[in-house]
């Protein structure tokens, strides 16, 4: 560094505000400092750095589902306010694995992340208990925490769920089709709960529910042609599924079919509102729950841990960490109501 600083003609400390918080340069600087590192071959080395400062400039994101409709725009915001810190945000995918799950915890661990956000599979917390005891802490991701220490941003998806079954209900239907796999997820638990929770106010009202692998638009497809081959009077008359991708696939599979009308013969409803349920052969009626919303305010309230953490007279405090829950909202389209 200090031979980059002589080739740049500047201070060392301005060569290290080049690599970690390059906004405080000129474009002109910058320029000068890119081309000495250019030109010595110059990579720094931010183990070292690690071990001298003990400050990280990277944030862990785990995520059990990187590929859906949703998470992209949640680590997309989670993105820009990392971003904003001068730091750097490095994303990790357990595909649905408890083991996986606590495998990448333990290589955040090893690589002394500044601190973690979470949407996890399993029950992470007092994981995330002794890693806060280690000085990484954390933000549970599109969950309620169950420990008041534990930080958390949630949406309310029993609350959610309400809305879109009472719609469905005060439509006329009666025969509910929750769509759902993973029914031991949390999120989805809570959806399933709070379909229930309406039905059972209801006396003529019925709730099946219907397994499917994944919640993909390829599984709600194949959902839909399963559907299809019982009676219209074996047939629920509406469908709530737990996310969009299933919504759409089961429409997409009854409009291609012709011989089930959307919402005539079954109403369906989403979950989520991605950005293309309202351009759908029949746009979709869905929950709308505020994903970017979420990603921010995780990132937020993850930057104010690490500093309740740095700061010698409140890190071993006891403390109630605090818990953000967004409510959803009920968006009604052509898919429950007709045109």
């Amino acid at each position: 560094m200090r031979e980059v600083a002589e080739f740049a003609q500047v201070s060392q400390a301005t060569v290290s505000n080049y690599f970690h918080k390059p906004r405080k340069l000129s474009d002109t600087t910058r320029e000068r400092i890119r081309q000495a590192v250019e030109t010595l071959g110059f990579v720094p080395n931010d183990a070292a750095r690690m071990l001298r400062t003990g400050v990280s400039p990277v944030i862990g994101y785990l995520a059990f589902e990187l590929a859906s409709a949703t998470t992209p725009e949640i680590a997309a915001a989670i993105e820009r306010r990392v971003s904003a810190h001068d730091m750097y945000l490095l994303m990790a995918n357990d595909i649905g694995s408890r083991e996986r799950e606590q495998e990448y915890l333990q290589l955040f661990e090893q690589q002394r992340v500044a601190g973690i956000i979470i949407s996890p599979v399993g029950d992470v917390e007092a994981e995330l208990a002794r890693l806060r005891q280690r000085g990484i802490a954390s933000v549970l991701s599109a969950r309620r925490a169950t420990s008041p220490a534990q930080a958390a941003v949630s949406t309310d998806h029993v609350a959610g769920s309400r809305l879109a079954v009472q719609h469905l209900i005060e439509l006329g239907r009666r025969k509910i089709g929750f769509v759902a796999s993973s029914l031991d997820l949390q999120q989805v638990a809570d959806r399933q709960r709070g379909a229930m929770s309406v039905i059972e106010m209801v006396p003529d009202a019925t709730l099946e529910i219907i397994p499917v692998p994944e919640r993909s638009v390829e599984a709600g497809i194949a959902c839909a042609d399963k559907l299809a081959l019982r009676t219209p009077a074996d047939r629920p008359d509406a469908l709530f599924c737990a996310n969009d991708l299933l919504a759409i696939g089961m429409i997409q599979s009854f409009t291609a079919s012709q011989r089930i009308r959307v919402p005539d013969d079954i109403a369906v409803m989403g979950y989520d509102d991605v950005e293309f349920a309202q351009s759908t052969v029949v746009p979709l009626s869905t929950v709308r729950t505020p994903h970017a919303q979420l990603g921010t305010a995780a990132a937020d309230l993850l930057f104010d841990e690490i500093d309740v953490l740095r700061d010698p007279e409140r890190a071993g405090e006891e403390r109630r960490a605090p818990h953000i829950e967004f409510s959803p909202e009920l968006v009604v389209r052509a898919s429950t109501v007709g045109v």
